[in-house]
């Protein structure tokens, strides 16, 4: 559920970045979208992924000795986490970059940084124990 959740998040970001029509933003349009689309990538939103890390993990290390289907199924949502989380790192890294090409606001754009870099942080802490996961199943 959680997956589909930020599924689902994300799919809405990416909905009211295309809806941007003119650009308010001192670097303009794209600017802007860009903007919107990496609010998906701050730690405060992608903390719902966190539900479906745990029981991706949990899921692959409890599965050794049961039956193949239900091995072959968890593998499948780690793996999709591992790529939700890919997509993250690079919602968010696009998003530090943006922010060096406007003017500069020193608390602002520290703050948008930061902002990024912690859920750079978070999600490659989801990658890694996703990796982990799928090494054990």
């Amino acid at each position: 559920m959680s997956v589909l959740a930020y599924g689902s998040y994300l799919v809405i970001q990416i909905r009211r970045a295309a809806a941007i029509r003119n650009g308010s933003f001192e670097d303009g349009l794209w600017g802007q979208r860009i903007e919107q689309i990496s609010f998906a990538a701050l730690p405060q939103n992608l903390v719902i992924l966190t539900p479906a890390v745990a029981a991706a993990v949990a899921g692959a290390l409890l599965v050794r000795s049961l039956v193949a289907p239900v091995v072959v199924h968890i593998g499948r949502l780690v793996r999709v986490v591992a790529g939700l989380s890919f997509v993250v790192v690079a919602i968010a890294v696009v998003g530090v970059v943006a922010v060096f090409f406007r003017r500069y606001d020193s608390v602002g754009d520290t703050a948008a940084v930061l902002g990024r870099l912690g859920g750079i942080a978070m999600a490659a802490a989801m990658i890694r124990l996703c990796l982990e996961a799928d090494h054990e199943t």
